[in-house]
């Protein structure tokens, strides 16, 4: 652990910097509070969701079943268990932090977790993953805006023991309030990649002091404990993995997975995964100009309300379709794509795949995380833009379970080519399973530091 030793009449002037440079990014933010109500309401279009839960967002308020478990439990003589507040964005930071919860929940047999996401399809993932805990150990509420009153109307009424933050979710004031209201906070499955590092440098009088405060900083790689160091972090231990590859797999969606992949033995399965800003638009045409023979292609948008502008597309480039919601029992023999407009059910298109291209890659968008399709043992393609994933697509190219791919058109080509050897795609496969259990365990390590930091 790095940690900063500074003269007090230094850390004086830096307090007084650090009190204006918040100040002004309040003011902005409070500025831009019309824009950020106009721009939910622009997404409730699509998601109404969006239009629920105002008061948690923009005034902080806390669930009110989560307050009354503090008078109303099972057995007063035990006493309240350590209270743990968990903010994850959306689906898959959701999906990544679902084990650490179950296991801090098993070594705190009283405690509770208040977990928060920002995107109603994180919330829908969470009650799910969670549908046997929700209301007596685990709650569910929206993160609240980086509003001074919200955030400290809801650290007040919640009075969480810890805060838990997912790889790089720092706001100024939600810590600065963590501060003031004694609440440390630990950034977990911490990484930072090259252009967020720059963002970070660039951003210093602001970014810097809300990395000094974090209580504990657990970096994925020792590259990220690198840049989280220069960037301004103190407390950084040593890199633990990544919580995704502890990824609990679901034997329901493997089974209907497989399912559906029996009745597809005759054909190469292709998966391309959580699409995102009309990467559809260059595989589709890709596939439609070469049109491998006996292919069924699997497109998974990552966003909702992106699935009619996908199929739209697929309709534009000709290709013969079904959606996930009306799946028949067997698809006809010519069918050419699938598409996945459902909620939850990663898990089991992965199951019904040979290989997988990850999306946000074919473009620059920063890639996904390539884990989940790597545990069931998928050999994974992704385009030249894995730069939030960086280390990762590296090492995979290494292992020979990834593939990096320059354009769409490469990858029809080149998966192709490995669906029509099975002793390679065996081979990659094999790889891709090995990859990820030889870095599990980070959980474990983790669980340690928030234990540490409760006590």
């Amino acid at each position: 652990m790095v940690q900063s030793l500074k003269s007090p009449p230094a850390r004086q002037r830096e307090r007084w910097f650090e009190t204006l440079a918040r100040a002004g990014y309040s003011l902005l933010f409070i500025g831009l509070l019309p824009l950020i109500a106009l721009r939910l309401l622009y997404r409730s279009l699509s998601q109404p969701a969006y239009r629920k839960s105002w008061s948690q967002r923009f005034l902080g308020k806390v669930p009110a079943r989560l307050l009354a478990t503090d008078v109303d439990q099972a057995d007063p003589s035990e006493g309240i268990g350590p209270r743990l507040w968990l903010h994850a964005v959306s689906v898959g930071e959701t999906r990544a932090v679902a084990p650490l919860i179950r296991a801090w929940l098993t070594r705190h047999p009283h405690g509770r977790v208040m977990l928060t996401q920002t995107t109603p399809t994180g919330r829908q993932t969470a009650q799910t993953l969670f549908e046997d805990l929700l209301g007596s150990r685990v709650f569910l509420a929206y993160c609240p805006l980086d509003f001074p009153w919200a955030v400290h109307r809801f650290l007040s009424e919640l009075r969480p023991d810890a805060l838990v933050l997912m790889e790089t979710e720092l706001w100024p004031n939600l810590l600065a309030a963590c501060h003031t209201h004694q609440v440390p906070v630990a950034l977990v499955n911490a990484r930072l990649s090259e252009r967020s590092f720059q963002r970070f440098r660039r951003l210093a009088w602001l970014s810097a002091p809300a990395l000094g405060g974090l209580a504990a900083v657990i970096p994925q790689s020792q590259v990220d404990a690198q840049r989280f160091q220069t960037a301004g972090a103190n407390q950084v231990l040593p890199a633990a993995g990544s919580l995704k590859f502890d990824v609990q797999l679901d034997p329901h969606q493997i089974a209907v997975g497989q399912a559906w992949r029996s009745r597809w033995s005759h054909r190469q399965v292709w998966l391309a995964a959580s699409t995102r800003d009309d990467e559809e638009e260059a595989l589709l045409q890709a596939f439609a100009e070469q049109r491998p023979p006996g292919v069924l292609l699997i497109v998974v948008p990552r966003h909702p309300e992106r699935f009619d502008r996908v199929e739209n597309i697929a309709a534009g480039y000709n290709l013969s379709r079904c959606r996930r919601s009306k799946l028949p029992e067997s698809l006809d023999q010519d069918m050419q794509l699938l598409l996945g407009d459902s909620l939850g059910e990663m898990q089991a298109f992965v199951a019904a795949s040979d290989l997988c291209l990850i999306g946000g890659s074919l473009l620059p968008l920063g890639g996904q995380n390539p884990i989940e399709a790597c545990a069931q043992g998928r050999p994974v393609f992704f385009g030249p833009h894995m730069f939030n994933f960086e280390s990762l697509a590296q090492e995979l190219l290494d292992c020979g379970a990834g593939f990096r791919i320059a354009s769409a058109h490469a990858f029809v080509h080149e998966a192709y080519e490995l669906g029509r050897s099975l002793p390679r795609q065996r081979l990659c496969s094999q790889a891709a399973r090995s990859f990820v259990e030889a870095r599990q365990g980070a959980t474990e390590k983790t669980l340690d530091v928030l234990d540490a930091l409760i006590r």
